[in-house]
């Protein structure tokens, strides 16, 4: 059982295929999504394999590598086998990952380029989460609110994406119904104001100041279509160099999360399953100290896919 929990945020800086297989649908590789509410997600399995992976590829020490993300032997390298007793060489690791949730959704806008969408079922989740960090973790008067169809609500009146008083998202319109300014807080900051100094430092960036002012908050129904129906589809090929055209059954429809989406995922740390072996403080701590700002997830590596960026962040 884990003793601690730690936020760790994943944007995407490519568009990101971490997929579920093959589909008798439209799309033939589509990406993973929660059964109960068809919103993407990003399987623990798959977050774990990318970070060891990119723990593997940077300085962190081999044997720490093992005894943090679990230890088999049968895949370990010769030099850490024999560093172990023969009864040791296979055991669990010391830290877990959930699977990441998606905060926030990148749509077309006709002002401000884009906005940021989210709906207050994913907020009221993202609440529950957190508590499991934190238990006193409130975004003030969340479970009051309550988004009519076709409204819209902002944080800021000086938001890029306001159109007279509607936002326009691909080709449809909402009504801004209200500015949540002062309503939607985390220890007393706008939910923006509040992921922009988590995610940002709220260093006056293009993308701190973004946020601040371009998310959007929308009914659960419309952002479920949006997250269904607005993600990339790419139609790949492969070519046949004896005649310089498509191969026989080789042309396939590739589903992607687009770039700028947020999603969330827990670390969740534990001792070493080992006697004397390293405290949670020392799982941790090796965590947070070798964490990559930029890993690869999911397939297509070598096309420039999956470029994720990640940041962890107390609460």
């Amino acid at each position: 059982m884990y003793r601690k929990a730690h936020p760790l945020f994943l944007t995407c800086n490519t568009p990101t295929h971490v997929g579920s297989g093959s589909e008798l649908g439209v799309v033939d590789l589509p990406i993973q999504r929660e059964r109960h509410t068809g919103f993407p997600k990003f399987e623990a399995s798959s977050i774990k394999g990318s970070l060891r992976e990119a723990f593997e590829r940077g300085n962190a020490d081999e044997l720490t590598i093992h005894k943090v993300f679990g230890y088999d032997g049968d895949a370990a390298s010769v030099n850490v086998d024999a560093s172990f007793p023969e009864k040791e060489r296979q055991f669990a690791g010391a830290i877990g990952f959930t699977d990441a949730r998606l905060l926030l959704f990148p749509v077309k806008s006709m002002k401000g380029v884009f906005a940021w969408i989210t709906c207050l079922r994913v907020l009221k989740q993202f609440q529950r989460d957190m508590q499991l960090v934190k238990p006193d973790f409130i975004i003030k008067n969340l479970n009051g609110k309550h988004i009519k169809e076709g409204e819209s609500y902002l944080f800021t009146a000086n938001s890029n994406i306001k159109a007279n008083n509607k936002v326009l998202l691909e080709e449809y319109a909402f009504d801004i119904a209200n500015e949540l300014n002062g309503m939607l807080q985390i220890d007393g900051v706008n939910f923006p104001d509040w992921l922009a100094k988590k995610l940002f430092d709220d260093d006056g960036s293009y993308w701190s100041e973004k946020i601040k002012k371009d998310i959007v908050v929308l009914p659960d129904d419309d952002f479920k279509d949006f997250v269904n129906l607005s993600t990339e589809v790419i139609t790949r090929t492969k070519i046949d160099n004896n005649t310089g055209t498509v191969a026989q059954g080789a042309l396939f429809n590739e589903e992607y999360l687009p770039t700028e989406s947020i999603l969330y995922s827990l670390v969740l740390t534990a001792p070493e399953f080992k006697k004397d072996g390293l405290k949670v403080e020392e799982v941790s701590g090796f965590f947070k100290n070798n964490l990559p700002t930029t890993i690869q997830i999911g397939a297509n590596a070598t096309l420039g896919k999956g470029i994720v960026t990640t940041k962890l962040v107390q609460l």
